[in-house]
């Protein structure tokens, strides 16, 4: 099951088009989608439309202003089954068997596709929140949504208490209150599990709570570069405490730790209470809508997070809003997806390119991003005057007011003095050899 295109008419900031979420070609990881772009080109808006195509319209209702606007997301739940959620209608459709997902994408782009769709035969007709239903009664899936800032805080626990996830719609909500309830007594659930399974005589093998564990402390460690772990406390009271380098209440570890523990370790304590039986939950799989993940982190933190939730979740589709160069170029499995309005207005085009082994953070900041300047704004203000007067040099007189410029960019940096000073050396060659043809 998988998101595989949006398609929008008349949808404000956007451009008619349909936006192809291409699958990847590497088993074992999940799929990463990254949405990236200026600031108002709807990176978090379509992560909206996202949410309520899979069964919570909230935050996309905040975020509509235009009644008038047509969009669709068209989601896969089989090999010859799809999904389609209609927004100004609030309706979902699924087809099946020759209505193949090629001839719907030729279907769309030559005709009034909403109004067509609408009167197809199909089998069925669904609310938003039904698709929750139709698609756990085919095979097991889940679907959440986060925002960077989400953060853990500490709370109360018992003895092996059951969890409660409450309405699946909530865990779409990229608003909603910090799960840290539900979480705290999940990880202190699974880390007696894990205890007692090792206890256990006759296992041959790790139990399916000591394989959850392992596989998500083992995550952590590596994203922070420090063991981590959860430890279970039973004096003076019954406790749940991160163990990073040494034990502490969440409250005390660094904001950028709780933000990860707050989307990533919400993830399997979601999974683990939605699907108790399965003996992998971590494999089930998984529609993760992430804003922005890289809040709270070091540049040394956003190179790993993404990556590492590719392989904690093997079957997921991770579609990602982010402005980080880092995140993007750690991505080596995925797609990137440019949001981009001609010289900033107008409609927002959408172009993809597929993520690739071995681009840079420079790269990333500016084939993908768009950002070509290097230094600060002032001192990108003063090279452009610099420049400009360089191209201009007609007299001694021009040369001796380059220098001043040049003397004044030098001392504000190492590298810019290098730049200045070979840009100098040219700049008197060229008047020189100008002076003798003359």
């Amino acid at each position: 099951m998988r998101i595989e295109a949006i398609i929008t008419e008349g949808f404000e900031p956007f451009a008619d088009q349909i936006i192809e979420f291409p699958p990847i070609d590497e088993a074992g990881i999940g799929e990463a989608q990254l949405l990236t772009g200026p600031n108002g080109t709807g990176k978090t808006r379509l992560l909206s439309l996202l949410a309520a195509a899979c069964g919570n319209s909230k935050n996309f209702d905040e975020r509509t202003t235009n009644g008038k606007q047509r969009c669709a997301v068209v989601v896969r739940l089989g090999a010859d089954e799809q999904y389609v959620w209609i927004s100004s209608q609030k309706k979902g459709y699924s087809f099946k068997g020759d209505f193949s997902w090629p001839r719907f994408l030729e279907f769309l782009r030559h005709s009034d596709w909403l109004s067509r769709l609408s009167s197809s035969p199909l089998t069925f007709d669904l609310g938003p929140d039904s698709l929750l239903l139709l698609v756990n009664a085919q095979n097991p899936a889940a679907f959440f949504a986060f925002r960077g800032t989400a953060r853990v805080s500490d709370a109360k626990i018992e003895a092996m208490k059951t969890v409660s996830l409450g309405k699946p719609e909530t865990h779409l909500d990229f608003d909603a209150d910090n799960p840290s309830e539900l979480l705290c007594q999940s990880m202190a659930n699974l880390k007696m599990a894990s205890a007692m399974e090792q206890l256990r005589k006759g296992m041959t093998e790790p139990g399916r709570a000591t394989k959850i564990m392992e596989r998500l402390e083992s995550t952590v460690s590596e994203i922070t570069g420090r063991f981590f772990s959860f430890d279970v406390t039973p004096h003076p009271q019954l406790r749940i405490r991160p163990y990073w380098g040494t034990e502490m209440l969440f409250s005390q570890l660094p904001d950028g730790l709780r933000s990860i523990i707050g989307w990533l370790v919400a993830c399997v304590a979601k999974l683990d209470t939605q699907f108790p039986e399965h003996p992998n939950p971590l494999d089930i799989p998984l529609i993760l809508l992430l804003d922005e993940p890289e809040n709270h982190l070091h540049a040394a933190w956003q190179r790993f997070v993404l990556p590492a939730a590719q392989k904690l979740f093997p079957h997921s589709q991770i579609i990602a809003a982010t402005h980080s160069p880092f995140v993007i170029a750690s991505v080596n499995s995925g797609w990137i997806h440019s949001l981009r309005a001609e010289n900033g207005i107008g409609p927002v085009h959408a172009t993809k390119q597929k993520c690739s082994k071995g681009d840079s953070y420079i790269e990333a900041v500016e084939d993908v991003l768009g950002v070509t300047e290097w230094y600060d704004p002032e001192s990108e203000a003063m090279l452009a005057k610099f420049r400009s007067l360089r191209d201009t040099v007609e007299s001694e007189a021009d040369l001796a007011a380059l220098n001043v410029l040049g003397e004044s960019i030098a001392k504000r940096g190492d590298s810019l003095r290098d730049i200045v000073a070979r840009e100098l050396v040219k700049a008197r060659r060229l008047f020189e050899q100008e002076s003798v043809t003359r």
